[in-house]
């Protein structure tokens, strides 16, 4: 692992545990900040940085973007925390289960909860009391958006800058996805009323999920990230708390039966032994030993190494090429051929709700594929003003694909024809 990687995950440390270190004051501060700014580690990381300042020679200007950045994010995060309190105790008021995972959850592991700063502040409902939360919502000041809205995962927003709050309400823990993986993520009941636990953030009681479920849950969250735009390293910070906090409550064997279940068995492996080597994660969480250095070493690359917005994924809808493998209704074929075919000619399966007649009535296909053209056409056109990149797009979503290949996380064609009974 280079050094820069190296100073990342020793501030890490450092912001988590409280850990003595050192970095030398040669260090390229601007590669650090911004490799710091894009794990989402700034406000985590502040305080050892501005200790250690002059000791680490720390450019006064970075040390100011580092403090600025943390500020806001921190302080927004607090807003964010205050807003939560406040859907917490309507909801008891009325009688609702909210389920808060994630955010909160996490955030509580943290030495203070603000640094751990998010987009938004996810909360599952039982479909039953889906109308009444909404109706919460909407009483408190927040407004649907339809941006980043799901069928299964309507969003809401209240103000704008250092008081904005983006909620999103969740009737179904696997959003509006479909196939096998769906399935086998169904049959784990991580949502069963009866697993249900009371957790205290901040003097505020709130229903989470099982300690085992939730941790179950964040790996399979880590997967759906790293499949469609990649990850950050407080990813890894998130899953070190929680199992170095729980490992004597998770159900290791449920877990690893999990794992198995949905193709997350080496991944998992590489997660915790990265985290075990660079995070200080307890030597007492089980791994197979499924997973090789070179693995280690491509997961972190992926993770740290430069990122080029141009060609994110979900701009182009290669994301919903990639649900197919993500979901495993596909199988990831030795050719590339067919991986290619589903970017630019889809099956209705494949296509985009906004092609939602194609789907429903597949001789309409051929209208759908020209509707999609003329799409990408007016996107390509606007996007590369915006500097977009649709063949970025294109070559990412291969790039994910072989990531997730290695790392056994989708079915491949000998997987189907062992399924069905040929070699």
């Amino acid at each position: 692992m280079n050094k820069l990687y190296e100073n990342v995950f020793a501030l890490a440390r450092a912001g988590i545990w409280g850990e003595e270190v050192s970095i030398s004051s040669e260090t390229d501060w601007n590669k650090l900040y911004d490799k710091t700014r894009r794990s989402k580690l700034l406000p985590i990381t502040y305080k050892v940085v501005s200790q250690h300042a002059t000791e680490w020679n720390i450019p006064e200007a970075v040390l100011n973007r580092w403090k600025k950045e943390s500020t806001g994010k921190a302080l927004n995060q607090m807003y964010k925390f205050s807003e939560i309190k406040k859907i917490i105790a309507e909801g008891d008021k009325r009688n609702l289960k909210l389920i808060m995972f994630k955010g909160i959850g996490v955030a509580s592991l943290y030495p203070d909860p603000n640094q751990r700063y998010s987009s938004d502040s996810d909360i599952l409902v039982y479909k039953n009391e889906q109308k009444k939360a909404v109706e919460l919502l909407q009483d408190l000041g927040y407004v649907s958006t339809d941006e980043g809205a799901k069928e299964h995962v309507p969003v809401f927003e209240k103000n704008a800058g250092v008081m904005y709050s983006k909620i999103e309400l969740h009737d179904c823990l696997w959003e509006d996805y479909e196939g096998k993986q769906a399935e086998v993520l169904e049959s784990l009941k991580l949502d069963a009323e009866e697993s249900l636990i009371r957790e205290t953030f901040m003097g505020t009681e709130y229903y989470s999920l099982g300690i085992t479920e939730h941790f179950i849950y964040q790996i399979f969250h880590i997967v759906k990230h790293l499949f469609f735009e990649g990850i950050s390293l407080r990813y890894f910070t998130d899953i070190s708390l929680f199992a170095n906090k729980y490992k004597d409550k998770i159900d290791w064997k449920r877990v690893v039966e999990s794992m198995k279940l949905l193709h997350y068995e080496r991944f998992l492996d590489c997660i915790v032994e990265i985290c075990k080597e660079h995070l200080n994660m307890s030597k007492d969480i089980p791994v197979n030993g499924s997973v090789t250095e070179e693995m280690k070493e491509h997961l972190i690359e992926d993770v740290l190494g430069d990122k080029d917005k141009s060609g994110n994924v979900d701009d182009y809808e290669t994301i919903n090429f990639l649900e197919t493998y993500f979901m495993r209704s596909s199988a990831v074929k030795e050719s590339k051929f067919q991986q290619r075919r589903k970017q630019i000619l889809p099956l209705p399966s494949e296509l985009h709700e906004r092609y939602f007649y194609a789907k429903k009535c597949p001789i309409l296909l051929p209208i759908a594929w020209v509707h999609r053209i003329i799409f990408f056409a007016d996107y390509a056109i606007r996007g590369k003003k915006k500097g977009k990149n649709g063949t970025e797009a294109m070559k990412r979503s291969q790039t994910r694909l072989d990531l997730m290949k290695e790392f056994d996380l989708m079915d491949t064609d000998k997987d189907l024809k062992k399924q069905k009974g040929t070699k």
